[in-house]
C-alpha cells in the first residue's frame, strides 16, 4: 500500500546523514568566508555557554578547551569545541579518548603542535542526540577526602571510646 493511498504522508529521508550535515555546516561556518555558506533546511543557531567546564572531555591529554558555538537539526547537535594544546610535545588526536555521549565526534586536525606554535590549535565537532553537550559531557570527579565527614575528635587522631579499660 502506497503511503499517499493509504492517508500517511511519507517521512523525509535525508541522503546524508545528520551529523554529517551538521559537521560540515559547523565547519563551514567556522572556516569558510561566510558569503559562500550555504543555508540548510531546519538548521539553528543553539545558545552555548561559551564558559562551560570542559575538563572531562579529554581528561588522558594535556589540552585546554572551550566551547565555540552549536547548531541544531532535528534532534541532533553539533558543537565546535576549540582544543589548545598546552604542552611541549605534539599530541595525536583519537576521538576514542573523548569522554562523554557522543553520536560523532570529527577533529580539523588529526593532530596538535607543541604549545606556542601556529598549529597548537584546532576544533573537535561533537554531535550529540536528544540534547546538547553540557548534557553528555561525564560529571567532573573531586577527590574524596573522608575526613570532612568525621567529628573533630576523630579527624585529628583521637578515637575517644576505644580506650583499653585498666
Amino acid at each position: 500500500m502506497r503511503a499517499a493511498a493509504s492517508g500517511l504522508t511519507p517521512t523525509h529521508r535525508r541522503e546524508t546523514p545528520v551529523a554529517v550535515v551538521l559537521t560540515r555546516y559547523a565547519a563551514q561556518n567556522l572556516y569558510a568566508p561566510l558569503r559562500t555558506v550555504e543555508p540548510v533546511a531546519g538548521i539553528g543557531r543553539v545558545n552555548l555557554r561559551r564558559d562551560m567546564p570542559l575538563d572531562t572531555l579529554l581528561p588522558t591529554l594535556p589540552v585546554r578547551a572551550q566551547a565555540l558555538a552549536a547548531w541544531r537539526l532535528e534532534d541532533q547537535w553539533v558543537t565546535a569545541v576549540k582544543l589548545t594544546n598546552a604542552s611541549g610535545r605534539w599530541l595525536d588526536l583519537d576521538p576514542r579518548a573523548l569522554q562523554g555521549d557522543f553520536l560523532a565526534a570529527t577533529f580539523q586536525h588529526p593532530n596538535l603542535a607543541p604549545a606556542g606554535r601556529a598549529a597548537d590549535t584546532t576544533v573537535v565537532y561533537l554531535v550529540t542526540r536528544g540534547h546538547g553537550l553540557a548534557e553528555s559531557l561525564l560529571p567532573a570527579l573531586s577527590p574524596i577526602d573522608a575526613s570532612v565527614n568525621l567529628p573533630p575528635a576523630a579527624a585529628a587522631g583521637s578515637t575517644g571510646g576505644a580506650r583499653d579499660e585498666e
